[in-house]
């Protein structure tokens, strides 16, 4: 009995030997695989802050700055996210002291204006005070929404000094196009700046990522070969009649002005640390990314070869029975386009559609957000989501839906 119980005892020390390190390798695998949940602060919740309660005047002072992004991040914890993807540069503007873009009127107030303090810098140590990662989102073309006047910007903005040039080159490097001005994404000068503006970003911040959103090309309609950037793929094709090279079409031209941004981007990214992250947020509509007449995403290269991104977090915002882009069906066929398991995965959800009268999936089930997260998770393959966005989780109409959707945020 004595040499029985010495051979059980010695079997369960063994037994327990053997299986701590797995239990540690268990739990590091776990964490190493922890679901992203972001919130989506946009200009708009900047906006909607920007007026002073007491005095009416536009603009943020430093201590209500900081005190609405705690109130903000507060909330986001509370939530239950654990990472904010946050606007510095909607407008080909600042959240920061830049050497290439003008302080945000969304700030000052006032295009140009220097606030006096350094949003971008409380806006990182906050997040991280609170265990949340931050990451800077971008829209690197847009310079403006419904207005072409090169003067409604401000002296220092280099939008407005390539518009007034007296010199052509220069002036195209801004395009007006649809009542809204872009920067062009077929010019050098302007991927320089752009890249330039991530730089001093990634160098100067403690930041987790960076972030863009879908605005490259816009829709350019039926006439795309001839409008827009179509001057500079003229000069492009002339350049490769004469230099005996075969000439790309205008959309695979269009699509690699993009991809070389994108891979330089990520290169920045990488160099100022390998555990910064590069991602994008396209438009869930798969067809209409492909088209060649509009955004110019070439997302089947991004998610198949490596030195692109990190992460993409295509815009799934749509209910289970669209007749389109149905839920289920679209995010089915995104994971099938990617075969860089190294990319991974977050789903854009449409928090501000529930309650709505879109259609009556939205208004009647309250559990739609909660399903598609499920959904997300049972495909095994989703690796987190971020929800547009983060006001509109305390609209009466959304209670809920936001409500049952907090049930299955971890």
């Amino acid at each position: 009995m004595r040499v029985l119980s010495k051979l059980v005892c010695i079997s369960i020390i063994l037994i327990n030997i053997i299986l701590m390190p797995l239990g540690t390798l268990s739990a590091k695998a776990a964490d190493n695989k922890k679901e992203f949940n972001a919130v989506w602060i946009s200009y708009l919740e900047f906006n909607d802050r920007l007026r002073d309660p007491e005095t009416g005047k536009l603009g943020f002072t430093e201590q209500r700055f900081k005190e609405a992004i705690d109130k903000m991040f507060d909330q986001v914890v509370e939530l239950g996210m654990n990472a904010v993807v946050v606007h510095v540069r909607p407008f080909g503007d600042a959240f920061y002291p830049s050497d290439y873009f003008p302080w945000s009127k969304y700030i000052s107030g006032t295009q140009g204006r220097n606030p006096g303090f350094d949003p971008l810098e409380y806006m990182v140590e906050a997040a991280h005070d609170r265990e949340l990662e931050f990451h800077a989102w971008i829209n690197p073309f847009r310079v403006t929404s419904g207005s072409t006047d090169a003067n409604s910007l401000s002296k220092d903005n280099m939008a407005r000094k390539w518009m007034t040039s007296k010199r052509e080159d220069q002036r195209r490097r801004v395009i007006s196009f649809g009542g809204s001005l872009y920067y062009n994404p077929s010019d050098t000068w302007v991927r320089l700046i752009i890249r330039n503006g991530i730089e001093e970003i990634v160098e100067n911040y403690n930041v987790d990522g960076i972030h863009f959103d879908d605005y490259f090309y816009p829709t350019l309609g039926k006439n795309y070969k001839k409008n827009f950037d179509a001057p500079e793929y003229k000069l492009y094709t002339d350049w490769a009649k004469e230099n005996g090279a075969k000439a790309m079409s205008i959309q695979d031209w269009r699509r690699d002005n993009i991809n070389i941004l994108v891979k330089s981007i990520y290169k920045i990214v990488k160099k100022a640390d390998e555990d910064m992250v590069f991602g994008i947020s396209p438009g869930g509509f798969l067809d209409y990314l492909l088209m060649d007449d509009r955004y110019y995403c070439d997302i089947e290269t991004w998610l198949t070869k490596p030195g692109y991104l990190d992460y993409i977090a295509p815009q799934l915002y749509w209910s289970f029975k669209h007749t389109r882009f149905p839920y289920d069906k679209t995010l089915d066929r995104w994971l099938n386009i990617r075969k860089n398991k190294d990319v991974k995965v977050y789903v854009g959800i449409a928090v501000y559609k529930a309650g709505s009268n879109e259609d009556s999936e939205w208004k009647k089930d309250t559990k739609i957000l909660k399903k598609q997260i499920e959904y997300g998770r049972e495909t095994g393959q989703v690796d987190g989501f971020i929800y547009f966005r983060h006001d509109l989780f305390y609209r009466k109409v959304s209670k809920k839906g936001v409500d049952n959707l907090l049930k299955v945020i971890p």
